[in-house]
């Protein structure tokens, strides 16, 4: 409407600045015509050419302005009209002064040194030199939790907007390990190039197969009801480092992938209720019920270094972060 309102302004502009310049010129090349003596005795007694101009030039803009003059009716018009729409812009425009309604809430702040890829449905921080990603994070709707872009037929492939050595999905033959998603092909299923995007090796880490089929896969289906009843959630995971020595796969030397001990996961649900959880699963073989896995925010920030829903007002991330209860979700 607003956009509207302008259009209808800048009409009325140009079409009134034609009729001024068209009577302006029209007595200007009249007054030269019929006055041009004038000029001529004023350049005569020492008058620029502008000087001598000046009395036509000024005749000309008092005879062009003095209709829009009479014409004030039109331009209050306008103003209220313009009032009117702003008004009522203002009512119908969804209200937007609370951060937690912002996308930007998969913004996460990551002390280490990344790489920072923005994809089609998520956002990655991919560290260089353990060629894992840190922390991947997006926000799932209860639409994005189906659709026919399922992930046959999909391959693993190697993300070439990284700086240094590029993983591939041979990287991983024999190693033991699942190519683990962080961003999970299942929260893809509603738009092609977020279904291949998903298998970009930045979006991998190496995970455990038993943990990558069971309970992983178990709370990555418990977030996608969870967005079905919530409309819509905010999820951030990643690997969890601890010391400084960890294992590495991969055949060559120069092409080494760290392999993380844990994995987190945290989930914001951002509304009336505002509410966040974290997950923390160690990356074996020994089944981790959900219950036991569940951590508070700020407790998987301590374990991470990585500032997860700064967006958020400074005293409702302070709440949220400090306790997890899975029984509100």
């Amino acid at each position: 409407m607003i956009n509207a309102y302008i259009l209808l302004v800048l009409a009325v502009v140009v079409w009134k600045g034609y009729y001024v310049w068209k009577r302006g010129t029209k007595t200007y090349r009249r007054d030269r015509q019929e006055h041009d003596s004038l000029r001529e005795y004023l350049l005569g007694n020492g008058a620029t050419r502008f000087e001598s101009l000046r009395p036509f030039l000024s005749h000309a803009l008092v005879r062009a302005f003095k209709p829009l003059r009479a014409q004030w009716r039109l331009w209050l018009i306008l103003v209220v009209l313009g009032l009117l729409v702003m008004l009522f812009s203002s009512a119908v425009a969804p209200q937007t002064t609370s951060k937690s309604q912002q996308p930007n809430l998969t913004d996460v702040r990551v002390k280490q040194e990344t790489t920072y890829l923005r994809r089609y449905a998520y956002r990655c921080w991919y560290s260089e030199s353990l060629r894992i990603p840190l922390a991947v994070s997006w926000y799932l709707t209860g639409d994005h939790v189906s659709g026919s872009f399922k992930r046959k037929g999909v391959s693993f492939h190697a993300d070439y907007d990284v700086k240094g050595l590029a993983v591939t999905t041979q990287d991983y033959m024999q190693s033991g390990y699942d190519r683990g998603h962080m961003c999970p092909s299942g929260d893809n299923k509603w738009h092609q190039l977020a279904q291949e995007q998903s298998f970009l090796m930045t979006n991998i880490c190496p995970q455990n197969h038993n943990l990558n089929t069971n309970d992983w896969n178990e709370l990555e289906q418990r977030c996608r009801s969870w967005a079905k009843k919530y409309g819509r959630i905010y999820i951030v995971c990643g690997p969890v480092l601890r010391g400084d020595k960890h294992k590495t796969i991969g055949r060559q030397r120069n092409r080494r992938i760290t392999v993380p001990e844990a994995f987190y996961k945290v989930v914001l649900r951002a509304g009336k209720d505002t509410t966040a959880i974290g997950f923390l699963y160690e990356n074996t073989g020994e089944r981790q019920s959900m219950r036991q896995a569940v951590r508070t925010v700020d407790e998987i920030e301590r374990l991470t270094g990585i500032d997860f829903f700064y967006q958020l007002p400074a005293s409702v991330e302070r709440r949220i972060e400090r306790s997890a209860n899975l029984d509100k979700w």
